[in-house]
């Protein structure tokens, strides 16, 4: 019995063995052919996006971005071949751009580095296997692991924003050691492009938070609105400087009320000292209205994600009410 046992373990140890190096120091080709079952299409109403199957601290878990998963409503997980993959319970990752949901059936887990430090050196070759801009194909995108930061990876690997979710792939291990999250572009004064794509690790996440979808979503929402009035308040301020004056329609309603309030009041207005208490209490209602929501939502919002998304949108509405707040002591004798 003993004999049996020790040769059954023999077996299971050599057909690891055999997987592992079936999979280690394999072209970026034969990794596509071997994760195939690991790559999984996010597609809802609203959106679709790209996740993987992984293997991470021995259990099986779809990951994807956090803001994949707040873009797509009523979502579905499809391996390549349209198989729908079933799963559990969601976790949101403290501090990173990242949902992990557990996997009740279907696919094949890719593994995942344990310490990124111990097992990756910057310069590796590194491939990202993404569905490009949601078109539910798989793209090969081959690059370098160019830098490493305390939560985030800097890749050259050429992933585009329908890549969100997509797994970033260490070439000679054939271990997953982040998720294609972002880009940032700058241009030089020479028109220049500076492309830089990052995404977080999975190694040096610390804390979970439970999901709880109804919750999630909701807050999502805020946000999406949130960003929406940052985006209007700063093309207010764009009219004004450019035109003196409002000159089109708002969408946010604390904006769009100030406005025709001062309309109003600016018809009726007789005098030219009318007329600047008029203007004056615009100004004033403005930049009442462009920290409201702001203060509402930080009582309101509790996903670390989304809280960060907050902090963001914080700072850009501060540098807006200082520029009504500079407005107002100019109008005021």
């Amino acid at each position: 019995m003993r004999f049996r046992l020790l040769v059954l373990i023999a077996y299971c140890t050599f057909q690891v063995a055999l997987v592992c190096s079936a999979v280690e120091g394999a072209t970026p080709a034969q990794l596509v052919k071997e994760y195939r079952d690991g790559l999984v299409f996010v597609e809802g109403k609203t959106g679709q996006g790209s996740g993987f199957i992984v293997d991470y601290k021995g259990q099986k878990f779809l990951f994807t971005n956090a803001h994949v998963m707040a873009g797509v409503r009523a979502p579905q997980f499809k391996l390549l071949d349209r198989s729908v993959l079933r799963v559990g319970g969601a976790v949101a990752a403290v501090a990173h751009d990242i949902v992990a949901l557990g996997v009740l059936d279907g696919g094949r887990a890719i593994p995942c580095v344990e310490s990124l430090e111990k097992e990756v050196s910057i310069g590796d070759p590194v491939v990202v296997l993404g569905n490009a801009e949601g078109a539910g194909v798989v793209n090969l995108l081959q690059g370098s692991l160019i830098g490493v930061g305390p939560n985030l990876v800097e890749v050259d690997a050429p992933f585009v924003p329908g890549n969100s979710g997509s797994p970033i792939i260490h070439v000679r291990s054939g271990k997953v050691i982040g998720i294609a999250t972002y880009m940032t572009i700058r241009r030089s004064a020479g028109s220049e492009e500076r492309v830089r794509r990052f995404g977080y690790r999975l190694d040096s996440v610390q804390q979970w938070q439970p999901v709880d979808w109804g919750r999630f979503y909701s807050e999502a929402d805020r946000m999406g609105k949130m960003e929406k009035t940052t985006a209007e308040f700063e093309t207010l301020l764009q009219d004004f400087s450019k035109n003196g004056k409002p000159t089109r329609s708002y969408e946010t309603p604390a904006i769009r009320g100030a406005l025709e309030g001062f309309a109003t009041s600016a018809r009726e207005a007789s005098s030219k000292a009318d007329a600047q208490q008029v203007t004056e209490r615009l100004l004033a209602s403005l930049r009442s209205a462009s920290g409201r929501d702001v203060r509402e939502a930080k009582a309101a919002v509790g996903y670390d994600f989304f809280k960060r998304q907050l902090e963001t949108e914080a700072r850009e509405r501060e540098e807006i009410t200082k520029i009504f707040d500079q407005a107002l002591k100019r109008q005021r004798p």
